[in-house]
C-alpha cells in the first residue's frame, strides 16, 4: 500500500471511530502524534474545500485552528502555515472568532441551512474580503503533497492507526 493509498484511506476513516474519537477526547491537539497532526491538516483541507475558509474558522474544525497552523508547519508547509496564521489574525482583529461565529449560529434551529453571508450579513465583510484574498493564495495541492510525504515518513504509525 502506497503512502497515497494510506492518505486516501486515512482521509475517510478519520471521520469514523476510533479515529474520530480523537476530536472528542482532545487527542487531536497532541502535535507530537503524527496521526493528530495529519488529522488537523486533512480536516482543514476538507473543510475549506467543502465550505470555504470562513466556515473553517466557525465550524468545529476552527476549534483547532491554532493547532492546524502548527500542524501545517510540521508537515513542511511553512508558507501555508504563515498564510493561515495571517488569516486567523485578520479574523481575530475583526472579532470573527470561532466563538463569535458560533454565537451567531446559536439562534438557528438544528439542521438549519444557511450561508455565511446570509447569517452574518455585513458584519465581517471587510475582514472576510482580506481573508478570502489570503486564502486564494494558499497552495492546497502542495499541502496534500506534503501530507503524502508525511504519511510516507510515518508509514508504520498510519498502518497501525488504519488497522493494517
Amino acid at each position: 500500500m502506497t503512502s497515497e493509498d494510506l492518505l486516501s484511506e486515512f482521509s475517510i476513516k478519520i471521520y469514523e471511530p476510533p479515529l474520530s474519537d480523537m476530536r472528542d477526547n482532545g487527542g487531536i491537539r497532541d502535535l507530537s502524534n503524527p496521526i493528530a497532526v495529519l488529522m488537523l491538516v486533512v480536516d482543514f483541507e476538507t473543510e475549506v474545500s467543502m465550505n470555504g475558509i470562513n466556515n473553517f474558522i466557525g465550524n468545529s474544525t476552527g476549534t483547532f485552528a491554532k493547532e492546524t497552523v502548527a500542524a501545517l508547519e510540521l508537515i513542511g508547509c511553512l508558507k501555508q502555515s504563515q498564510q493561515l496564521k495571517a488569516i486567523l489574525e485578520i479574523a481575530a482583529a475583526a472579532g470573527m472568532t470561532h466563538d463569535a461565529i458560533e454565537q451567531d449560529r446559536s439562534s438557528l434551529s438544528e439542521f438549519a441551512i444557511t450561508s455565511f453571508a446570509k447569517l452574518h450579513v455585513e458584519k465581517w465583510d471587510d475582514a472576510s474580503e482580506g481573508i478570502q484574498m489570503l486564502d486564494s493564495a494558499i497552495d492546497y495541492t502542495d499541502i496534500m503533497e506534503q501530507a503524502e510525504r508525511f504519511v510516507a515518513t510515518h508509514q508504520n504509525q498510519f498502518r497501525i492507526a488504519l488497522g493494517r
